[in-house]
């Protein structure tokens, strides 16, 4: 191999990084995937302060 290969700190640290690398995979792997939340159809009505309607928001979900 090439010489900047044969120094044993070179090893140790490829060693440290390949298991950190290993480490990370695995638990990205095992982590929960996660769920975005549920469509709810209708209708949505937001009002100001002193209770004017202020926006009206329809929510149509697609299956």
């Amino acid at each position: 191999m090439a010489n900047w290969f044969s120094s044993r700190r070179t090893k140790v640290r490829l060693a440290a990084v390949l298991t950190l690398a290993i480490v990370a995979a695995v638990v990205a792997w095992r982590a929960p995937p996660t769920k975005d939340p549920a469509c709810v159809p209708g209708r949505q009505e937001e009002r100001d302060s002193s209770g004017k309607l202020v926006r009206i928001r329809h929510t149509e979900c697609l299956r």
